[in-house]
């Protein structure tokens, strides 16, 4: 399995949780064929902290939902292509 993480995400100013979450996302994408439940993405990320953890989980997936790296809801979203992505200044 090669996961390719887009050097676009350079460009944007998300957080380290939202880069965290999205890296998650992508790996279970690759990795199984299938998109994450909040849950999982919670564990996975945030390990012992779940309580704060999910927050963070939700917190980012908003981050990610709004600079368009995925669509839809948490618990019902997608991965979007790069060229999708709201660059800041519209560089891409």
């Amino acid at each position: 399995m090669k996961l390719e993480i887009p050097c676009l995400m350079d460009d944007l100013p998300l957080s380290p949780e939202a880069v965290r979450v999205y890296v998650a996302i992508a790996r279970s994408v690759a990795e199984y064929q299938e998109f994450p439940s909040v849950e999982r993405i919670t564990s996975r990320c945030f390990g012992k902290r779940y309580a704060l953890g999910k927050t963070h989980t939700n917190l980012a997936l908003t981050e990610l939902i709004k600079w368009n790296l995925v669509k839809g809801e948490p618990g019902s979203y997608t991965l979007t292509q790069p060229e999708e992505w709201k660059i800041p200044g519209g560089v891409a």
